[in-house]
C-alpha cells in the first residue's frame, strides 16, 4: 500500500480483536530516542470487497499504535497530524511519525490481518502534564568508596541523604513522591542488583525505581605553609552520584545522570558529624549537596510528567480484576484502562528490545480505593487470558 493510501483511511470496519504487539528500541537514558511500534490489525471482508477491507485493517493498526504510543482520541473532523482523516476521530500525537510501513497482509477465509510499522520520534514540546501521583521506591545510597567516610565519620550519609530526598520531593511537587525506602544499603552499580528493580516495585507498589550510587565524597585539604603556620587549613568535600530511574513495570531506564558538587568542609578530620543533624544540613557542604538533590528532583518530576499511570494485575476473580493503582494515583470510577504484557528481546546483534503486547479490549474502573482498583470489561472483551503482574494503564 502506498503512503498516499495510508493517509486516506476510513474507520467505519468491523474489527476482529486481536493482539498488538508494539516493539520499543532500548532506551538511551538521557537522550532522545526513536522507537518502532509494530501493530496488527484485523477487518472482515464484507461483499467481497478486499480493499476496503485492507485499508480498515491498516487503519486499525496505526491507530492502536499511535493510542499506545501515547496518543490522545477525540471526536473531531480531521487529523491535525496529517496521518489519518475520517469523520469520526482525531489522532493528536505526543509524538512525530517519521515513517508508517506495511510489513505484512495474511488473508483468511473472511478477514485480513495487517501489520505495519510506525516509527516514532518524541516531540521536544511539552505535552499537558500527567495529574496523576507518581510513586518511587528506593534504598539506602550506597558509597562506592567506603573509606572516604572516615573523614568525619560519614558512614549514615547514604541513609540520610535518601530521607533527605523524600522530604525533598514531599516539599517540591504533588505529583512525585517516594513512597518506600528500603532499609538497606542496594548496590545499584552491580549490573545484577539493577535487573531486580522491578521485584522491588512490586514488594512496594511503587512505579518507578530510583537507584543511586554515592561515588564521591572525598575531602581536598591544602595545608598552611611553612612559615605561616598560624594559618588553618582550608579544606574541601566533594559530593558525587550516579543515579538511574527505572521503570518498575517493565525495567526500562527512563533517566541517568551524574551530579557533582563541591564546598567548604568546615569540620575537623577526627570530628565525628551526625548526617542527620541541622548542624550538618546546615553546613556550607549540607546546603550545596541539598542543591544537587532539588536538581535531581527537578529532573525526575520532568521525565515523569508525559507518562501514563501503570500498575500491575494483581488479581483476577469472576469478571473483575483487582489492579495496584487506585485514588492516590488519580484513578476514579468510570475511567478506563488497557492491558497489556511486556517482554524483552534480543536480537542477532545483541540489541534489546522492549516488546508490548497489548489485550485488544479495554477494562473500566468500577471500584477506586486508596491504592488500588476493581476494574471489569468493556463491551464484548473476555479477561480469560490475562494473568497476574500483566500490566494496566491509563493514557
Amino acid at each position: 500500500m502506498s503512503s498516499s493510501r495510508l493517509i486516506n483511511l476510513i474507520l467505519h470496519a468491523k474489527v476482529i480483536p486481536g493482539w498488538l504487539l508494539l516493539s520499543c528500541l532500548s532506551f538511551l537514558p538521557g537522550q532522545s530516542y526513536a522507537a518502532w511500534y509494530e501493530a496488527q490489525g484485523q477487518a472482515v471482508v464484507i461483499s467481497g470487497d478486499r480493499e476496503r477491507a485492507k485499508e480498515q485493517a491498516t487503519n486499525e493498526a496505526i491507530k492502536q499504535a499511535l493510542l499506545f504510543a501515547g496518543a490522545s482520541i477525540r471526536s473531531v473532523q480531521t487529523l491535525t497530524n496529517g496521518l489519518l482523516q475520517n469523520d469520526a476521530f482525531q489522532i493528536a500525537a505526543n509524538g512525530e511519525i517519521d515513517s508508517v510501513e506495511l510489513v505484512s497482509e495474511t488473508w483468511h477465509d473472511d478477514y485480513v490481518t495487517v501489520t505495519i510499522r510506525a516509527d516514532v520520534v518524541p516531540k521536544t514540546a511539552q505535552c499537558e502534564p500527567a495529574s496523576y501521583l507518581k510513586t518511587i521506591a528506593t534504598s539506602f545510597l550506597p558509597l562506592q568508596n567506603p573509606l572516604q567516610a572516615q573523614d568525619g565519620q560519614l558512614h549514615k550519609i547514604g541513609a540520610e541523604t535518601s530521607r533527605k530526598l523524600k522530604t525533598q520531593f514531599d516539599n517540591a511537587t504533588d505529583t512525585v513522591i517516594i513512597n518506600y525506602i528500603a532499609p538497606y544499603t542496594a548496590r545499584w552499580d552491580d549490573v545484577n542488583v539493577l535487573r531486580q528493580a522491578p521485584a522491588l516495585a512490586r514488594q512496594s507498589k511503587a512505579q518507578f525505581i530510583l537507584a543511586g550510587t554515592i561515588t564521591d565524597i572525598s575531602v581536598s585539604r591544602t595545608q598552611p605553609r611553612d612559615y605561616a603556620f598560624w594559618e588553618n587549613e582550608e579544606s574541601n568535600r566533594h559530593f558525587g552520584l550516579d543515579i538511574q530511574l527505572i521503570d518498575g513495570m517493565n525495567g526500562a531506564t527512563l533517566l541517568r545522570k551524574h551530579y557533582a558538587t563541591t564546598a567548604p568542609w568546615q569540620f575537623d578530620r577526627f570530628a565525628q558529624i551526625d548526617t542527620s543533624s541541622h548542624t550538618f544540613w546546615q553546613s556550607s557542604y549540607g546546603h550545596a549537596v541539598s542543591s544537587k538533590l532539588s536538581e535531581l528532583v527537578a529532573d525526575v518530576a520532568e521525565t515523569l510528567i508525559c507518562h501514563p499511570a501503570t500498575g500491575r494485575v494483581l488479581k483476577i476473580y469472576n469478571d473483575k480484576i483487582q489492579v495496584s493503582i487506585g485514588r492516590e494515583h488519580g484513578i476514579k470510577v468510570g475511567d478506563e484502562l488497557s492491558l497489556y504484557q511486556t517482554n524483552i528481546v534480543e536480537d542477532a546483534f545483541g540489541q534489546g528490545f522492549l516488546q508490548y503486547r497489548l489485550y485488544p479490549g479495554k477494562v473500566k474502573v468500577v471500584a477506586a480505593f486508596a491504592d488500588t482498583a476493581t476494574v471489569e470489561a468493556v463491551g464484548d472483551f473476555v479477561l480469560a487470558n490475562i494473568q497476574p503482574n500483566d500490566f494496566v494503564a491509563k493514557r
